[in-house]
């Protein structure tokens, strides 16, 4: 029996469509651990609730004129395609999660669709005032506490030799910028060799950069990068950054606040409105089969 189990005003979802989903959210757990109705239950939980944002996203985007053009999906698709060293390594990973070309086609349009539906919800959002900002910054000062920094440039070569050369250069006073741009070959080297801000600890070779007076400039280093001529340019203290440090840091964090608060009253108003329909006893019959470790068969 296909029947149906959740219905969102046209659209909806059978105990076949259900059963495909929870195979393939369940297929990277063991046969116990799938079996764990806590596990199952959350599995069911979040497929039926992505199902209804997908519906009323879908509906609000066709009353609103929004859309996914054919250039916008190929587009999409062409660059998830091109990650992959050939098409037979992406097809097979499609085989792997279960899914059709054309299955995942429709995935990333209704993603790219849901994309928009957020975007046109939230564009009303005003950007955060400076009040907001500064009060955000008072009341969270500790996460923005940071470690000793270096702001650093540095020539890598890939010889030893080469290294040691480039660093009787440094000596005789020539310009480290210059020489970083002619020699150095890590993608920094065209901009002069500037890595910018390194906190203490965050780089071991990096690290040994802190010993440097300010202006002055290392012996040859070696790393698994290379070998490497660093400069220490400016120096930080540790301790709180400063508001305007840290400013579009927080920027993004309270815009991002705003614009789900925003989605969700969006999502509740929106729920309120729409047809939403549910068979929980059905839902709750659905059970995993296991035949063995990492396959698992559902039954409806």
């Amino acid at each position: 029996m296909n029947a149906v189990i959740v219905q969102v005003n046209d659209h909806k979802m059978t105990t076949k469509d259900m059963a495909d989903l929870l195979a393939r959210q369940l297929k990277s757990l063991d046969a116990l651990a799938a079996k764990d109705p806590v596990n199952l239950n959350r599995a069911k939980d979040e497929i039926v609730r992505t199902f209804i944002i997908n519906c009323i996203s879908i509906d609000f985007a066709k009353s609103n004129g929004l859309n996914v053009s054919d250039s916008e999906l190929d587009g999409e698709v062409n660059s998830t395609r091109a990650t992959y060293p050939d098409d037979l390594s992406f097809r097979r990973e499609l085989s792997q999660e279960g899914l059709s070309l054309s299955q995942w086609r429709d995935e990333v349009k209704i993603s790219l669709l849901s994309k928009k539906v957020f975007q046109k919800v939230g564009e009303k959002i005003q950007r955060p005032t400076d009040a907001e900002i500064r009060a955000y910054f008072e009341k969270n000062k500790e996460h923005f506490r940071r470690k000793d920094r270096i702001y650093l440039r540095q020539i890598v070569l890939d010889d030893l030799t080469k290294a040691e050369a480039v660093r009787e250069e440094v000596v005789k006073k020539k310009d480290f910028a210059e020489l970083a741009k002619k020699y150095s070959v890590s993608p920094e080297g065209k901009q002069g060799g500037v890595v910018g801000w390194i906190e203490k600890g965050s780089v071991d070779i990096f690290d040994k950069a802190f010993q440097l007076p300010l202006g002055g400039t290392s012996q040859v280093l070696e790393s698994a990068y290379g070998f490497h001529i660093f400069k220490a340019e400016r120096r930080a203290a540790a301790g709180v950054a400063s508001v305007d440090e840290v400013r579009p840091q927080i920027i993004e964090l309270l815009q991002a606040q705003k614009e789900q608060i925003e989605f969700m009253g969006w999502l509740d108003k929106q729920l309120r409105s729409a047809k939403v329909l549910k068979n929980p006893e059905i839902i709750a019959a659905i059970s995993v089969e296991t035949k063995g470790e990492n396959n698992n068969e559902v039954k409806k």
